[in-house]
């Protein structure tokens, strides 16, 4: 039938998806970042009536200084999820927010021309370096929110060329401001994402031959209007931004994901993945001016314009690895539709009536066993997936020695730790978790000291009553564990592999 979609292809984009939704299990059932459970906790309390920026009431230590959330809305969800099933809710909405990024990533590469099976290959290229980034937490759900606003804006392009000034403006100045709050109620990063919209859609524009010049600086106009007063109405006000730099000033140098990607021990697993970034920005930027005469072609524009966003944020990666995970993470769609442009040359030569590529290259070349590779992994490694799943987003390392933590005990841990105390064992008052934009630098820094040396300049120790710390195979033994094991006045009371608890003597 004419303009029926053939059936392998479908089949194609079918596996695809599954293949996320794989993904997706494992990221929200083995649950890495900490960060989601002290966010239940605050999702809670925000649905209780407490205001959203508030006194910290989870440290028996706190510092000066409210506890403003950086996600508050997504912490909103992320409560209701859990008051309506607990863990099996939790991995509910874990679940959807990785799944709506994969599908939305293989979405736009299928707009840049990709096919099913290329397309999950340049999607998994993008993604699997960046991994630890891909979890259910504001960050990503913001950015997912930032494609699919690149996606609608390539979509109406075509219809802004055709409507009045007047009413393309009005539009355009509501989309941004409905998009702009709901981004920055997600997570603060869309402080930063909304210029990046803007960049984006003017991109779209001028690179659109029907949309005359006039047009397209009107347009942008309305947008970045709708946008910044959309940033200036959501949560924090016109502080947005004086908050975005507190957070970056409180983690830099601390936090992992604020180092540059050259710091020792961290250098030879991310300066690898920041030259891939680079690499795949090159060689995008390569393909499109190649084609640039190609105007005419719906697809460049789209590709123009996430280029234009990943390619300064993989230089900017270089010196912070959160960086590098925006541009990977926003770069998939390209990669997705670079992998297929490769995949079609290989296949023009396998099938060049003068080749003399060998009959197994043309057959693996004709895609079909390449279905019945992808279905098999598929199946073979699904009893995996469902065992990953399984776990719901558990604390599985601290959870067992949550209950020895004596009831209303002064803890101290390291921060991640503490996540799971701050949502399972509310009774008990931490000394420091994963928000380091509250603690701010100093107090990050006075952690990290004395986890890994053992040094206590603040005398936590002397006025905390218990300690929890979650053992890391690959990483040397803490030195605060050998302190409080030498110390009399502290005892373990729980060991099993995963995780100690010690108490301090009455």
């Amino acid at each position: 039938m004419t303009g029926s979609v053939p059936v392998g292809k479908v089949r194609d984009w079918l596996l695809a998806g599954v293949a996320i939704a794989f993904l997706a299990v494992v990221r929200a059932g083995v649950l890495q970042e900490r960060d989601p459970y002290w966010q239940v906790r605050a999702g809670t309390e925000n649905l209780a009536g407490l205001p959203t920026i508030r006194p910290d009431s989870w440290s028996w230590a706190p510092v000066e200084g409210p506890f403003v959330q950086t996600s508050p809305w997504w912490n909103d969800v992320l409560a209701l999820a859990w008051q309506a099933g607990g863990f099996a809710g939790f991995f509910a909405v874990g679940f959807a927010s990785v799944l709506c990024y994969g599908l939305i990533a293989l979405g736009l590469s299928r707009a840049l021309g990709a096919r099913g099976l290329p397309a999950l290959a340049g999607v998994l290229v993008a993604v699997l370096p960046v991994l630890p980034m891909l979890s259910p937490r504001g960050a990503l759900v913001a950015q997912t929110l930032f494609l699919l606003a690149m996606g609608l804006a390539h979509l109406s392009v075509p219809h802004l060329a055709r409507i009045a000034t007047p009413v393309g403006v009005v539009a355009l100045a509501s989309a941004g401001f409905g998009v702009a709050v709901l981004g920055i109620g997600i997570h603060l990063s869309w402080a930063v994402l909304a210029p990046a919209l803007v960049v984006a859609v003017v991109i779209l524009l001028s690179l659109t031959p029907s949309v005359p010049a006039r047009r397209t600086l009107a347009f942008s106009a309305a947008l970045a209007v709708g946008l910044g007063a959309g940033v200036v109405s959501g949560p924090y006000g016109i502080q947005v931004f004086r908050l975005s730099r507190r957070v970056q000033d409180a983690a830099s140098g601390v936090v992992l994901e604020w180092l540059p990607t050259w710091t020792p021990g961290l250098w030879p697993r991310w300066v690898p993945v920041a030259t891939l970034a680079l690499a795949l920005c090159a060689g995008s930027a390569a393909w499109l001016w190649r084609h640039r005469d190609l105007r005419d072609d719906g697809r460049l524009p789209l590709a123009a314009a996430l280029l234009c966003v990943a390619a300064p944020a993989a230089v900017a990666g270089f010196f912070t690895i959160r960086v590098l995970g925006l541009a990977l993470l926003t770069m998939a769609p390209l990669v997705a539709a670079g992998a297929t442009v490769v995949v079609d040359r290989l296949r023009l030569r396998a099938f060049d009536p003068g080749s003399r590529a060998h009959p197994r290259l043309r057959h693996w070349m004709g895609g079909r066993p390449w279905r019945v590779v992808v279905t098999t992994v598929l199946v073979l490694v699904s009893p995996l997936v469902f065992v990953a799943g399984s776990r719901l987003g558990r604390p599985v390392a601290e959870t067992a020695a949550l209950a020895s933590l004596p009831e209303g005990c002064r803890l101290v841990s390291d921060p991640n730790a503490a996540g799971a105390v701050l949502l399972l064992r509310p009774d008990v008052p931490v000394w420091i978790d994963t928000r380091a934009d509250y603690w701010g630098r100093e107090r990050n820094a006075e952690a990290i000291r004395l986890i890994t040396e053992g040094v206590d300049r603040t005398g936590a120790l002397d006025r905390a009553t218990c300690a929890m710390l979650v053992d890391n195979p690959g990483l040397p033994p803490s030195a605060l564990a050998a302190r409080l094991d030498a110390d009399p006045s502290w005892s373990r009371v729980h060991a099993d592999g995963a995780a100690t608890v010690w108490t301090a003597q009455p």
